[in-house]
């Protein structure tokens, strides 16, 4: 569970901006009282909402990565804000606080050039009993003069020293994973396993898994097929079966072979059939007949669903982090509504896993009242940038909002400020009046 992140000097973001999960008491209550299972970041068209999230999936890669892609004269790759004044770029940082699987909450952070680590610590808040200490305690830190362990640190600690001095563009967590290092495996799982990052147009992506399970009748394939009749698609059924291909192609093929490899014909028929190709058939129910619609005649609305259904299953099975860049862009508000419910419902919810997500769809926190909210005024992010066009990250509540105010209609407004500038209406109007671009 994440509880806070920042960065600095990420793609659009210059200055360290700061995230938080944890929820503000004037808003929260239930299960989810403490810290927060959604947040929504909104803001305009090239604003950095987008980059808001990918800092912490790029955070992630990182951890995954930097031991064990490159070699001691690769270049760390990162994304630094680019419109500076000239000169060499800035450090660029990330910071984290979480709870890991073990059920212990960490601190870990590191910063960096194009070239070395420069500074990295990780820390844990130990459990006591059925408490968490309330002060961090260091499993090891590192800057320009080498790494020091903490006496809670575990394992081959000169193994590690000798890593980091070939290697001083990888990451002290990673090659501690890489070295099976158990005191810290669990901080390194949060990145390796925790966090997804998701395109929402990209939801094609996910239909490989989809297909896999189904290909293997597992009961994560007969739960999908069941979350799609209960959608009100008109569909009754899902499933996958082979792509039919023409009787005289294949035949040939077989000929081709045949000939050119000398293959027995029985084994080639035993392979060509164990290697066919399957498809996912989609079964609709009319009024005296059922039809099977493949991938290419059916509705894209219905694909997209099947794919955050998949990926729903599969996030609220464990503890995760769950990232979205606009959301609203292949469901219907409607399914949007839906799926980010389910990270607010203890029954649906019940690891308490999140979902971070970017979006332009005000009608989500267009309420008033305190009555019927989904998502509350602590959980909305804005992103704007500023007049040197760097994007800030900053929540509603800095704003002061009232608990029963409505966060939509004064975001639509321009109360908050990260809004399109009305000043293009008006430009637009006067290439018109001047006879239109020629």
């Amino acid at each position: 569970m994440l509880i806070d992140f920042s960065f600095s000097n990420y793609r659009s973001f210059r200055d360290e901006q700061s995230f938080s999960m944890t929820r503000d008491k004037r808003f929260s209550e239930g299960v989810f009282a403490n810290q927060s299972t959604i947040a929504a970041v909104y803001g305009p068209n090239a604003s950095g909402k987008s980059n808001c999230l990918k800092a912490l999936w790029a955070m992630a890669i990182m951890v995954r990565t930097s031991y064990s892609q490159g070699g001691a004269r690769t270049n760390i790759p990162r994304d630094s804000f680019l419109l500076s004044d000239g000169g060499k770029p800035e450090d660029s940082s990330f910071f984290a606080e979480f709870i890991a699987e073990d059920s212990q909450r960490y601190r870990y952070w590191f910063c960096f050039n194009d070239e070395v680590i420069l500074h990295e610590e990780l820390s844990l808040y130990k459990l006591i009993g059925d408490r968490t200490s309330s002060h961090p305690t260091r499993l090891f830190s590192r800057d320009k003069g080498g790494i020091n362990f903490g006496n809670a640190f575990r394992g081959p600690r000169s193994q590690i020293r000798k890593t980091i001095e070939l290697r001083p563009n990888a990451l002290v967590l990673s090659a501690a994973a890489a070295a099976g290092i158990a005191c810290t495996q669990s901080a390194f799982d949060f990145f390796m396993k925790g966090i997804a990052y998701c395109d929402a147009q990209g939801y094609r992506d996910e239909q490989p898994h989809i297909l896999g399970e189904f290909n293997r009748k597992t009961s994560f394939a007969k739960e999908l097929a069941l979350l799609i009749r209960y959608a009100d698609f008109g569909i009754v059924d899902v499933r996958s079966a082979p792509v039919s291909i023409d009787k005289t192609v294949m035949n040939d093929l077989k000929t081709q072979i045949g000939e050119r490899l000398g293959a027995d014909p029985d084994k080639l028929d035993r392979l060509l059939a164990f290697g066919q190709a399957s498809e996912l058939q989609f079964e609709h129910a009319g009024a005296e007949t059922t039809v099977a619609f493949d991938e290419r005649n059916e509705s894209q609305g219905t694909i997209a669903a099947l794919s955050f259904f998949s990926l729903a299953l599969r996030q609220l099975a464990r503890p995760t982090v769950t990232l979205i860049d606009e959301i609203d862009t292949s469901l219907h508000p409607s399914l949007v509504e839906e799926f980010i419910a389910l990270f607010t419902d203890p029954a649906t919810n019940p690891h308490g896993s999140q979902l971070v997500f970017t979006t332009h769809d005000a009608s989500l926190i267009n309420v008033s009242g305190s009555a019927g909210r989904l998502i509350d005024p602590d959980q909305v992010w804005l992103v704007e940038k500023n007049k040197d066009g760097a994007s800030e990250l900053y929540p509603v509540t800095d704003l002061k909002v009232r608990k029963e105010e409505n966060v939509g209609r004064n975001y639509l407004n321009g109360v908050y400020g990260a809004v399109p500038k009305p000043e293009f209406h008006s430009v637009f109007a006067r290439i018109i009046g001047e006879g239109g671009a020629e």
